[in-house]
């Protein structure tokens, strides 16, 4: 046989081995696929999911294993991989409508909105009738009514959802539609027949039971209340915020010894979770020592007590015996083997690290706890407040969502989603995660304030006041709530309300409420401009001895509020007579002095103050600040320089410093300082503005002005003008000149008389080609520019103008 004939015959039996070999992995991952599905079937899931995941090496593409698995890890409460699961059947088959609609409901289930979107869109393409596409629909439609406020395109979304609700009843999302229309119509009765209606289907539904609580706190019924907390511990015996709400019901009433036998017969019958509760009761109404008391007898009668130990180490911690509970939690780690139990040890010592400045071990020990388990909880939430702090919102995110999908009734998740949200600009995600961790927590306090401090910033009154009053029949006598919500009344004029407040705290025992009281009432008579009676409550107060200090600081406030200066420093001379050594009524005198022209004596109190107590940040900050008001730069900056040396820590003097150092047109300076404050605190949105501002401003680093974007997502939607301003300036420069005019044309409204705001308003004009507004803008910048002002903006403002009047072209 020829050489070429041999080399012909070996290509060819290449080729039919090669065929061969491929049809024999065909083979072999069909064998493995129903081996897989015949163990499923069987009950046998662990060693049926080896046997797919067998079968994916041998075919990735392999349909029927792939949405095998992911139902199967789907129904043992592995959500994230559930859905990653999912997404890979996706990439091979991107029209699969089956995939399409699991990822849309699995997306309407965490609130996902974009992968809602996006999966659903498939979905409904290629199976318009499918009542499960309807019903995704169906809810995504309901929200966007919501977001555009749209009232027809609601009550189109809600009567679809009941028509839905017989087309599809074993799902709840119509439901969900339905009940929430009710709740947004004030219909409390017909929402809780549609929750009764729905839990007969969906008894074991959580969501639906805490609708349910909601709906019994608002219409006050509280025997009915305090039956639905007890049948929720018992059908959720895992949910530690139902116990929680039960408990702040029993203390609401002053029912402590109900509360007491509730925890301790629950701690009997739970173990560690339930003595645990029964601690932290302890602490709470009994004191650190009485509860470490119990735990030592706990300690003593366990024989695994390392739980115990660990909380023992974190109440010595929180009565400040850090080195004590550090020790404790290091030698319990020391010789354990991994176990959940190490990982919860980890976690703590973790939160003590952190606090105490060991960021670098708290964030290994979170590590080494999510390479262990990476569903680790409370693992995850540190985490994802680190990430979230550090401006890796979309990590956070995704780290988040995971974490909700394995604990979709943690509140604390939904509040750290929040605040990712929030520091990524989405504001009505913000919302709605704030909506929901109220709801999944029972109108807990610290949720119901959160969300109702958001509702205030929007100036959403009305609905705020709705959301304490949910939270302060459960806790009636919460003195943060009452706070807020006299604070509400007195905003919305409501006098009467304000008042009934105010009385409730007076008559409460603890004497931080009776204060609260005493701020409310003086804030309801100076609302309604009653300056004599003001002076007259507060001289009353005066008499009784009820903190003579406080009030002769607030009869003082009151005279300079009523543009009556002689009062207000006769006033501080009585209250220094008997008060001599008084810091507080010398600095008062001091600035008050200015005001009225003498500032050198202001200035020589200060330095007075400073001389006994150098410690003193606020006169500091008031001593440059006159120095700086009476034109004497250089004793400001000595001033200053002589206040960091003194508190080298204190953020507002390095503030100072940085607003001096921009000033002066050193910006590299003021940046690393803002820097500095941001490390510190990334979450002060002055610091957050400041800083992307001068980075947006002065720098043309591709990768400094995707950081400065980056730190000013948050300041999208603000009504604030000089966030908008911020915000706005960063889009135009990123050539997003739509949603730069959103932001700065509202900044450039009059209220700020700022030129480099008008600036940035007619720069982005120009690039819009409207010459004529341009124009406007730049002559309203040189107007409002001082007289010499070197910056940068306003000899750019004067080119710029020249350029446009001269009839020039070009952008």
């Amino acid at each position: 046989m020829s050489l070429k004939k041999l080399a012909t015959l070996a290509v060819s039996l290449l080729f039919l081995s090669l065929l061969t070999a491929c049809d024999s992995a065909e083979e072999r991952a069909q064998k493995h696929f129903l081996q897989g599905l015949e163990l499923i079937e069987q009950g046998d899931a662990d060693r049926g999911l080896v046997e797919l995941r067998n079968v994916f090496k041998l075919n990735g593409a392999h349909r029927e294993a792939r949405l095998l698995y992911a139902k199967t890890v789907y129904k043992q409460g592995k959500f994230a991989e559930a859905y990653g699961q999912y997404l890979r059947h996706v990439e091979f088959y991107p029209n699969d409508v089956e995939g399409r609609i699991a990822l849309s409901e699995m997306a309407l289930k965490s609130m996902n909105w974009g992968e809602v979107e996006r999966h659903s869109k498939v979905a409904l393409e290629f199976a318009p009738t499918d009542p499960r596409v309807r019903v995704v629909v169906n809810g995504l439609d309901f929200r966007n009514a919501l977001l555009s406020k749209d009232k027809q395109a609601e009550q189109a979304a809600i009567d679809e959802a009941i028509i839905l609700k017989d087309v599809a009843p074993e799902s709840l999302n119509p439901r969900r539609v339905i009940l929430e229309g009710f709740l947004r119509a004030g219909d409390t009765r017909a929402a809780l027949k549609e929750v009764d209606d729905a839990l007969l289907l969906h008894a074991d539904e959580i969501n639906l039971h805490q609708i349910k609580l909601s709906l019994f706190n608002q219409l006050g019924d509280t025997d009915a209340l305090e039956k639905q907390l007890v049948k929720m511990i018992d059908l959720f015996p895992e949910n530690t915020d139902i116990r929680a709400t039960l408990l702040r019901w029993y203390m609401s009433r002053n029912e402590m010894e109900k509360a007491e036998a509730f925890l301790r017969t629950y701690a009997e019958a739970e173990g560690e979770t339930g003595k645990a509760d029964l601690i932290r009761f302890l602490v709470t109404t009994q004191g650190t020592d009485i509860a470490l008391a119990e735990v030592e007898r706990i300690i003593a009668s366990e024989e695994n007590n390392g739980f115990y130990r660990a909380l023992r180490a974190s109440l010595n911690f929180d009565s400040g015996k850090t080195d004590t509970a550090i020790a404790e939690l290091e030698d319990l780690l020391a010789s354990a083997e991994a176990s959940d139990e190490t990982r919860r040890i980890k976690v703590t010592l973790a939160r003590i690290r952190w606090s105490v400045g060991n960021l670098v071990g708290a964030r290994e020990l979170v590590e080494e706890v999510l390479v262990e388990d990476n569903t680790q909880i409370d693992a995850m939430k540190l985490k994802a407040g680190w990430l979230i702090d550090g401006d890796q919102t979309n990590d956070a995110i995704l780290l988040l969502r995971t974490a909700l999908a394995q604990s979709p009734q943690d509140a604390q998740l939904m509040t750290l989603m929040a605040r990712a949200y929030e520091r990524d600009g989405s504001k009505d995600l913000v919302g709605e995660m704030l909506s929901l961790a109220v709801e999944t927590s029972n109108n807990a306090p610290q949720e119901s304030l959160l969300y109702a401090r958001f509702l205030l910033a929007d100036d959403k009154s009305l609905p705020a006041e709705g959301v304490l009053i949910s939270a302060l029949r459960l806790a009636p006598n919460n003195l943060e709530i009452l706070e807020v919500l006299g604070n509400i009344y007195i905003k919305i004029n409501d006098i009467a309300r304000a008042t009934q407040v105010s009385e409730t705290l007076a008559r409460l025992p603890s004497e931080n409420a009776k204060s609260i009281a005493t701020n409310l009432k003086l804030r309801l008579l100076q609302a309604q401009d009653h300056g004599d009676e003001v002076i007259r409550f507060l001289e009353g107060l005066a008499q009784t001895g009820e903190d003579d200090q406080g009030v002769r600081l607030a009869i003082i406030r009151t005279h300079v509020l009523n543009n009556k200066p002689a009062e207000a420093l006769s006033k501080i001379n009585e209250s220094l007579q008997k008060y001599p050594d008084s810091p507080v009524f010398r600095a008062l005198k001091a600035r008050l002095l200015e005001t009225t022209g003498d500032a050198d004596q202001a200035i020589e109190i200060y330095r007075d103050l400073l001389q006994q107590d150098d410690q003193q940040e606020t006169i500091w900050r008031e001593l440059y600040a006159v120095l700086q008001r009476s034109n004497k730069p250089d004793q400001a900056k000595l001033a200053l320089e002589q206040g960091m040396t003194a508190l080298p820590d204190s953020a507002t003097l390095k503030w100072m410093k940085a607003s001096s150092l921009e000033a002066a047109g050193e910006v590299p300076a003021a940046i690393a300082i803002y820097e500095q404050l941001y490390a510190l605190n990334s979450s002060n949105l002055v610091i957050a503005n400041n800083l992307a501002s001068l980075m947006a401003n002065y720098t043309d680093e591709p990768e400094a002005l995707e950081r400065a974007y980056v730190i000013a997502k948050r300041l999208r939607g603000t009504n604030e003008p000089y966030f908008q301003d911020t915000y706005g300036w960063i889009a135009y420069r990123r050539g997003d000149y739509e949603e730069a005019l959103s932001h700065l044309e509202p900044a450039a409204d009059g209220r700020l008389k700022d030129p480099t705001v008008n600036y940035h308003l007619g720069m982005l004009y120009i690039a819009l080609n409207r010459p004529e507004d341009a124009i406007e803008q730049m002559q309203k910048t040189l107007e409002l520019a001082r007289v010499p002002d070197p910056r940068p903006e306003i000899a750019a403002a004067k080119v710029e103008l020249a350029r446009l009047t001269s009839g020039s072209s070009g952008n």
